[in-house]
């Protein structure tokens, strides 16, 4: 399986990562890899989170933010 941002994703993933460097030093890093782990879980047991719709499933993760993803084949 692989992974790719959506590019709208991706400009909020680095807009969020600048808001957490502004709110605290270090926090950015903290919340990127909160992400990469994120993105590891899922690519590791994609069948496991709730489905939205077809390809599109819901992983809510301890930290940060809520993740919509679909799955690429």
């Amino acid at each position: 399986m692989r992974f790719e941002f959506h590019p709208e994703a991706l400009a909020e993933y680095e807009d969020a990562a600048c808001y957490y460097s502004e709110c605290q030093p270090g926090l950015e890093l903290r919340f990127m890899v909160a992400v990469e782990h994120t993105i590891q879980q899922i690519i590791g047991t994609p069948e496991v989170w709730r489905v939205l719709e077809d390809d599109a499933r819901w992983y809510l993760p301890a930290l940060f933010l809520t993740l919509c993803f679909t799955l690429l084949k």
